[in-house]
């Protein structure tokens, strides 16, 4: 029965707990960013996005991978890295990123609109329109709540 015990507590520990390093950002205005695996890193909000169609109602604003983001009072800009199937069905960053591999989003808080994937030539332009100067914080650099 010892050795039963321990060949179980030994598979758990082999194993881990899955969702034990899942996290939750808070940001402005209802807005989240939830960490659901290593990849599927999404940015949610509270109010569905204002696309236009009421039929839909959709809260997920940035898809993964979210990697960085920079907010003020009236905007979210997100950085995307763009995941790709590893032939196995399981989706991954690329080892080594390119600016090619990555997409842009500005989430207007208080209209619950999103623009994008934009490409940094776009982003640049439509900050400078917005007279915004972004910033980047890695996601790993923000506060965790679990």
């Amino acid at each position: 029965m010892k050795y039963f015990i321990l060949m179980i507590v030994s598979c758990l520990i082999l194993s881990g707990c899955a969702g034990l390093a899942d996290y939750t950002i808070s940001l402005e205005n209802g807005y989240r960013i939830d960490r659901l695996s290593a990849h599927q890193i999404q940015i949610y909000g509270e109010d569905a996005v204002n696309d236009g169609d009421e039929t839909t109602f959709n809260h997920l604003y940035v898809p993964a991978k979210v990697a960085a983001v920079w907010w003020n009072e009236q905007y979210i800009i997100a950085k995307q890295l763009h995941l790709k199937s590893n032939g196995r069905g399981v989706e991954e960053p690329p080892k080594k990123p390119s600016d090619a591999d990555y997409s842009y989003w500005i989430i207007e808080m208080n209209k619950n609109e999103v623009k994008g994937p934009l490409t940094l030539k776009e982003l640049e332009s439509d900050s400078e329109q917005l007279g915004i100067n972004v910033v980047f914080t890695p996601i790993e650099k923000l506060k965790k709540e679990p």
